[in-house]
């Protein structure tokens, strides 16, 4: 049998903008090379080593502090990485064991690999020295999905001369088109934990506009076929929910549970994935933060479940963007979401009502890869109907909360050489309504295409052209007008209307932008939007409202050359505003920030925002706009160096707007090590805010009454976390978050005129007889035991407990408020569930 050896043979040109190496098919003898090890020293010896890596950090393009090497090998199944790490100072290589996935300020050794020699996409594969590993993809060059997982090996030893890292990497995880001669783009890159320095082959400029495009290249792979896998993971779950029942006869203090289910990955082609779930169990995900909202619009959520996270981001049609985080025309909580008719149920006295908290996802399927010159994805998932179970009486009936619904994504983009795309996105959902339930829209859709056309190198021009369309039942459609999205029936909008006739709606929206992404010095960046007042993207994307014309300006001036004092530093310039349709002014405003990160690996910065009067559409829940002055305010952080025992992360903010408002903001994260395998956090958020135009109420006698008052509001939040890791395939994460929010109403007030420019002119005295204040008290924890039994096949042990306290003893005590959250019966949850990997 012939195996394929990688001899690595570098050019004089390795240092040029492409550094290429070639694969020569060796005959081995069959002990030379085994699949499921790494290859033997002798077979290792035939290949030629690289070793001109270049410093990309701190120095960019300097010389390397340590010597690192590497050689390729490969056969008909898997690509072998073998990477000598050399130190002169080997006993100080900093590892952390950790569970897999986690970065740590630790020594790192990093392949990538761009299977399909897109200068787009590529796969990376990482181990520290304690054989934690890490996976990744990228994908437009710059983004990376820190959630993919693949199924691979490797290997790592140390000696007094440094350490060392053998990979093997099936093919059946990698996508390509295969061929007698395949040329990959590959890199390798080395972090140095003791010197926060990165190295890589090629050198991978932080200068550069992209990543992936600046890879290497693999060449004179023979493969004549990629190899088709079909990968099955087929699970089952058992759980035990024990909870208060309130005295509801339709809660069972004790619930247990199971459930079967199975997630599939399928190579239909060499460039094309389908990945399947049926019945899906997410009862390892981490819950959500609790939260206070008391403004008009939704609160957004972060997803976990792996499903929909893997693999996101080639769905990612991002509208509204801050600081690299999007919103856009797909939001994966959509699918599976809290049932919305659950609101309807009836109350009262002799009326119990039981509705689920989720909706039953059925089963998931997303197709995602490349075809020629595009990259592709489709989504469809379906979601069961949710009915709650009402006793009124002592009669039993069930209620529909939620419709039976499919959900369907589409996403391609035209890619060209010079990194520039054209992309296409449609969405779609459908629901078969029930009487109960015809408050929804029937169907939703969305379309758009976005482009990223670059010049120069350095330059890209981005935009979009998105339009929306709902279908529905007059009272359905009334209800959207109606909400925080739109509020049609505003008595002072002279563009917008409210039709309760209408059973259609739709809107469009748009955006263009200019900006500078790569160079050493000055980066910026230019856009317009505007979004029309019928657009609406919330039943499978996130929005928080429509009727918005937006301008924003970036300049950035940098410097990445480390100094005496500083490793680099940056300070920034921002300046935006929005109007609504008639013109009204909705913010406006500017900052200065900027941040440096010393050599010490300490780093710090800070900003100060100002912003003008604007009207605020949205305060008065769809009455009248009102005047709000725009608030002055400065935020600080501080971070310390996290290769230590003991690091620190701090962020200040305070504002107020020159009135009767203001709020400040405290923050402190403490994260200790004290072994290797232990990792202990602990952080607590302060904040406290006087609001004195707190919209409160709408009272309505002889006529409209819009209440405000004046709210003094302190919020804490504990975060803790503990994860240890016996082994990087078993480790034990503990995360428990206390949640104490209180606030009290007073000066109590109406609107007079929202468009006074006086500030005193806009309110009136309000007697107002309710009681508004709140006690917000929670805790939430979550705790799991994760072992990968074997490669891809996973056993979780999951604790979660949940506790509300919402009653309202008046004003804030930390000491008595955290007391009173555990003075309630808890809701405890226990899961186990076991899923074991196949491969065919």
């Amino acid at each position: 049998m012939l195996f394929s050896l990688a001899a690595l043979a570098l050019s004089a040109a390795a240092t040029a903008a492409t550094a290429r190496i070639d694969a020569v098919a060796v005959p081995a003898t069959s002990n030379a090379l085994r699949v499921s090890a790494a290859l033997n020293d002798e077979v290792w010896q035939l290949a030629t080593p690289s070793e001109a890596f270049r410093q990309r950090d701190p120095k960019d393009g300097g010389e390397p502090t340590q010597r690192t090497e590497f050689r390729v090998a490969y056969d008909a199944f898997n690509l072998f990485v073998k990477v000598r790490a050399y130190d002169n100072e080997a006993d100080k290589i900093v590892t952390y064991l950790t569970r897999r996935d986690q970065d740590s300020p630790c020594d790192w050794l990093h392949v990538l690999i761009d299977s399909y020699h897109d200068q787009r996409t590529a796969y990376e594969f990482a181990v520290n020295p304690s054989g934690v590993k890490i996976d990744r993809y990228w994908y437009n060059d710059n983004n990376r999905d820190d959630s993919w997982d693949a199924v691979w090996d490797v290997a790592v030893s140390r000696d007094p001369q440094g350490w060392t890292a053998e990979f093997r990497i099936p093919f059946s995880q990698l996508r390509f088109n295969p061929s007698q001669s395949s040329t990959f783009g590959f890199a390798v890159s080395r972090r140095i934990g003791r010197l926060n320095e990165t190295d890589t082959w090629p050198l991978l400029s932080r200068g550069a506009s992209g990543y992936v495009s600046s890879f290497g290249e693999l060449g004179g792979l023979s493969m004549a076929a990629s190899p088709k896998r079909l990968e099955l993971v087929p699970y089952t779950v058992a759980n035990l929910t024990r909870q208060p029942t309130g005295g509801s006869p339709l809660v069972n203090a004790s619930d247990p549970g199971g459930a079967v289910g199975m997630d599939m990955k399928y190579a239909l082609t060499p460039g094309l994935t389908f990945t399947g779930t049926v019945n899906p169990d997410f009862g390892q995900v981490e819950a959500d933060p609790a939260v206070v909202n008391l403004s008009a619009f939704e609160t957004f959520f972060s997803e976990r479940r792996p499903f929909f996270v893997e693999g996101s981001g080639t769905f990612n049609f991002g509208l509204d963007c801050n600081d690299g985080a999007c919103t856009g025309l797909f939001y994966s909580r959509r699918i599976g979401r809290s049932p919305q008719g659950s609101g309807d149920l009836p109350s009262g006295d002799g009326i119990y009502t039981d509705s689920p908290s989720q909706s039953t996802i059925l089963g998931a399927g997303k197709l995602t890869g490349r075809v020629g010159k595009y990259s592709i994805g489709v989504l469809q998932a379906a979601t069961q109907e949710e009915s709650a179970h009402v006793l009124t009486n002592g009669i039993s009936s069930r209620q529909a909360v939620e419709p039976l619904s499919s959900y369907t994504v589409g996403r391609v983009r035209r890619e060209f050489a010079n990194q520039s795309s054209i992309g296409l996105m449609v969405t779609g959902v459908k629901r078969h309504l029930g009487d109960s339930l015809r408050f929804l829209p029937d169907s939703a859709y969305s379309s758009g295409v976005d482009w990223d056309l670059r010049f120069k190198k350095r330059y890209s021009v981005t935009g979009y052209m998105v339009g929306s369309r709902l279908h529905g039942e007059a009272d359905a459609i009334l209800r959207i007008q109606q909400n925080s999205r739109h509020y049609f029936q505003r008595p002072d909008s002279t563009s917008t209307s409210l039709d309760p006739t209408r059973t259609v709606l739709d809107g469009g929206s748009a955006s263009v932008g200019i900006s500078k992404i790569g160079g050493e010095r000055i980066r910026f960046n230019s856009n317009v939007s505007v979004k029309s007042p019928g657009f609406d993207i919330n039943d499978l994307g996130f929005l928080r409202r429509a009727d918005q014309r937006t301008i924003g300006n970036w300049l950035q001036f940098r410097n990445e050359k480390p100094n005496r004092w500083l490793r680099s530093r940056y300070i920034n310039f921002n300046e935006y505003a929005a109007w609504n349709s008639d013109g009204d002014l909705q913010y406006s405003g500017g900052n200065v920030n900027a941040n440096f990160n010393f050599v010490n690996n300490w780093s710090a910065g800070g900003g100060v925002n100002v912003n003008a009067l604007s009207l605020d559409d949205r305060a008065t829940r769809g009455g009248p706009g009102v005047y709000s002055e725009g608030y002055n305010t400065f935020w600080s952080w501080f971070n310390t160096d996290n290769r230590k025992a003991v690091s620190v992360n701090m962020f200040n903010g305070m504002g107020r707007d020159g009135i009767k408002s203001w709020f400040r903001d405290h923050e402190i994260f403490v994260t200790y090590r004290p072994i290797q395998a232990l990792t202990v956090s602990t952080g607590v958020r302060i904040n406290r805010a006087v609001n004195d135009s707190q919209w409160t109420a709408l009272v309505t006698d002889t006529r409209d009454h819009y209440v405000f008052g004046r709210i003094d509001q302190t919020t804490v939040a504990l975060t803790e976390r503990f994860n240890y890791t016996m082994t990087p395939n078993l480790s034990l994460q503990l995360y428990a978050q206390p949640f104490v929010s209180s606030g009290d109403y007073g000066s109590f007030k109406e609107l007079a005129n929202g468009r006074s420019l006086a500030y005193d002119g806009r309110y009136t005295p309000f007697a107002y007889a309710d009681d508004p204040n709140f006690n917000v008290k929670s805790f939430r924890t979550t705790n799991v035991l994760r072992w990968e039994y074997k490669p891809g096949s996973t056993l979780f042990v999951v604790w979660q407990q949940a506790r509300e306290n919402d009653a309202v003893p008046g004003g804030f005590q930390f000491g008595r408020d955290m007391h009173d959250i555990f003075g309630v019966a808890p809701r405890n949850v226990f899961l186990v569930k076991l899923a074991y990997w196949l491969n065919y």
